[in-house]
Formats: C-alpha cells, structure tokens, sequence
C-alpha cells in the first residue's frame, strides 16, 4: 500500500473516533434505595466517578415525578417517596442531565411504626414575651428510648396559614437524650407554633425520624409604634396617638435624654391616644418622645418609643429659653469646679506676685532715699579745733568785770577734736 493509501486509512479512522465521541452520552446512575425514614423512602441517583451534574431526574414508570437542581455539579441527588409512591408495585429510575438512563428498582418499605413523640415545653410558660427576650425550649424523648437514644433533636417552627407544614428554623442543639433550644425574638415574625422531633439510627432501618411533638404556641408581642405631633386644641398641646387595638392604655411623654417621663396619662375606656400641654417653660429646640403602655393578661406590654418632636418657640405665655443639655451631667459638674477652683489658684497667685513686686518695689525705693539722706548728711560734716580757757569769776557776781589773768591753756577734755552738726560760736 502506498504512502497515500495509509494517510487515507489514518484519516477515515480518526474520523471515525471522533465521530463516535460527539454522539457518546455520559454512563448512567445508579438508582439505590438509602433510608426508611418513618413512612417515607428516600432514594439517591448516584452518578459514575468523574461525572455529574446540575440537574437530576427521577422517573416513575417512565414518567418524571421529580427534578433536583444544583447550583454546581453534583455527584448525587436525593429523592423523596412518600404515600403511595412507597408502593413495591412502582418502577423507578433516574437520569443526570442527558445521560444515560438509570437500571429500574422497586423500593422496599419496611413495616415500620415511627417513634414515639417527645414532650415539648417552653418558659416563659404562658408563651408570651416582647421583642429582644429569650425562649428556652426543652425537648424531652421519651424515657423507652434509653436502649437507642437519640442522636439529634430538631425545633421547627409551623408555617402561619398552613397547618400541618413545618419550615425552618431547625437547629441542632445536641446529640443527649435532652435537648435545651435559646431563641431570642426578634419581633412578631416570630410568632406561631412551634414543635420539636428527634432523630434515631436503627441497626435494620437506619436513620429514622419521630413523629412530631404537641405544639406550643408562642406570642411576640410587640405593640404599634405611637406618632406625637404639635397641635392646636385649646392652645398648644402634644398629642401621642397609639394603636386602635390596644385601648385605655397609659401614655408618657418623655424629654429626649431623660429615662424618666415629665408627664403620664391615662386614655379613657375607648381612646387609644392622650394630649398633653406644651410646658410653661421650656427651652428654645426641646425635643419630646412619647409612650404608651397596656395590660395584656398578667402582664403589662410596652411600645417603643416615638419619633422624636421638636417644639419651636410659641408666643404667648411660654417661656422660650436657649436651649441645654436638658439632666445634669456629672462630668459637666466636676469640670465647671475644676475650672473654679483652677481660676482661684490662678488668682492667688497673681496676686502674691503683684504684692511681692510692689512690696520689694517699695523698699528699695525707701533704701535709695535712705541712701541719699546720709550722702548729704556726710557732705556737711567738718573739724572743729577748740581750746578752752580757765577763767576767775570775782565775787561781785555776774555782772562784774572779769580779773585777773588768764591762765595757761589746760584741755578739759581728753579729746578735744569733736564733731558737731552746724555749730557756731561767737
């Protein structure tokens, strides 16, 4: 055969390959039977190593009954037979994406009576709480199922309008015969029936379910936020309007800021709102929030607060001031004497240095006179030379003449240079 004859040959059988590999299909499933649980059958459609995908079928006589979608590419799928579907008589198959379809299998229920339901019980007992509190659940099985205890216990919550359904939330808490579920409100969503179940695994039936608990019911109440406006009905007034369903309840106005309420109301049998006066004084961007309050069996159910209002300076018998911090505030307190007890020290101290320089100001001025007064003093002073003669006073008295000589010069004082201040001698 020539080169060409080969070439030829090579061509038609990789032809022929490829050919076959864009009209192959993916291997089948495997269809299998996983778990009774309770009066349900649930199958799995289990796809070769190395394949998958997003969307299964199952098929029930050659028709399809059920499809399960995945957000990525999955090896298996889940299905669900209850009812009749659960009958031996029933051929079923599965398929993932355009695979090949799946081998027929029967299922085989197995008589089976479900376990017996736990007891549920809640606190508070009554069931009635307000938003942000907290249920305790306790799902307590039965004591007979000490030999097989169950592995885990699920709260779910029935959903509103469909009696019978149950939907989420189903929170495993524990794997011991008792189980304690805490569920904090949020708010009247909240609100329903709630029901607990718990789940065993069997030698012979694998995992199974209970049957659920009674129900308890759980009341959220969270009463309809009131609305305070500024209005005129016999001069200004605050008027808190609250629900229509919720009357002869107690209202509170409230400084924004303040915990406690400046003024409280009580609505009449079938008022549901309250007014109050605007105060005589009050300051100039006050803002107001309001409240109300009713008695719902042994307890009493709080709304939450307002929006807040502003009132504006009125004209008229108000006294509009600038508006503060509305509460005393400690810390305001200890910096406004700080400040005080800082501005006297500041004080003291200036004026200890005012007198110190003033006091030293005028002792020095004094020193300088001082000083002066001696210089002039010390200019004037000079030496005087005085010699005193002996003289013989006769006996006729004063008013005689002197006689006699005078006698030699005998100093009469030891030193006779003395200093004296302007003396003068004639």
């Amino acid at each position: 055969m020539s080169f060409c004859g080969y070439f030829l040959t090579a061509l038609i059988i990789l032809k022929q390959h490829f050919s076959a590999a864009e009209i192959s299909v993916p291997p089948a499933p495997t269809l299998i039977q996983a778990a009774v649980i309770g009066s349900s059958v649930e199958l799995i459609c289990q796809a070769p190593l190395g394949y998958g995908g997003l969307e299964y079928k199952l098929f029930k006589n050659q028709t399809l009954i059920q499809t399960v979608q995945h957000l990525t590419k999955e090896q298996r799928a889940r299905f669900m037979l209850r009812g009749r579907d659960t009958e031996k008589e029933n051929l079923y198959c599965c398929q993932y994406e355009n695979s090949m379809i799946s081998s027929y299998m029967q299922p085989e229920p197995k008589d089976f009576s479900p376990p017996p339901s736990p007891h549920l019980m809640v606190k508070p007992s009554s069931g009635q709480v307000m938003p942000g509190e907290t249920l305790s659940f306790h799902c307590q099985a039965p004591s007979d199922q000490q030999k097989h205890p169950p592995e885990t216990f699920l709260l779910l919550q029935r959903a509103k309008g469909t009696p019978g359904s149950m939907v989420a939330p189903a929170k495993l808490v524990s794997q011991s015969q008792e189980a304690h579920f805490s569920v904090k409100t949020m708010g009247w969503e909240d609100s329903g029936e709630y029901v607990c179940l718990y789940q065993l695994k069997l030698p012979k039936t694998g995992q199974v379910n209970s049957t659920a608990s009674q129900p308890v019911h759980i009341t959220v109440i969270e009463l309809p936020v009131p609305t305070l406006s500024l209005s005129q009905h016999e001069g200004k007034v605050l008027e808190c309007v609250g629900s229509p369903a919720y009357q002869q309840g107690f209202f509170y106005l409230f400084r924004v800021g303040v915990l406690s309420p400046e003024a409280t109301h009580q609505a009449s049998l079938t008022q549901y709102s309250a007014r109050f006066p605007v105060p005589t004084h009050y300051e100039h961007g006050a803002q107001y929030q309001c409240q109300y309050s009713v008695s719902l069996g042994n307890f009493w159910a709080n709304s939450k607060r307002s929006t807040p209002v502003t009132i504006p300076c009125i004209t008229g018998y108000h006294t509009c001031t600038q508006a503060s911090t509305g509460s005393t505030d400690l810390a305001v307190i200890v910096g406004s004497v700080s400040a005080g007890v800082l501005f006297l020290m500041v004080v003291s101290l200036l004026g200890f240095a005012v007198h110190r320089h003033i006091k030293n100001k005028s002792e020095g001025r004094r020193q300088r006179e001082q000083d002066k007064f001696w210089q002039k003093v010390h200019s004037r002073d000079h030496i005087v030379d005085l010699t005193l003669q002996r003289v013989d006073i006769g006996s006729e008295g004063f008013g005689g003449m002197l006689r006699g000589r005078p006698a030699d010069s005998e100093a009469i004082y030891d030193c006779p240079m003395t200093t004296f201040k302007n003396a003068s001698f004639y």
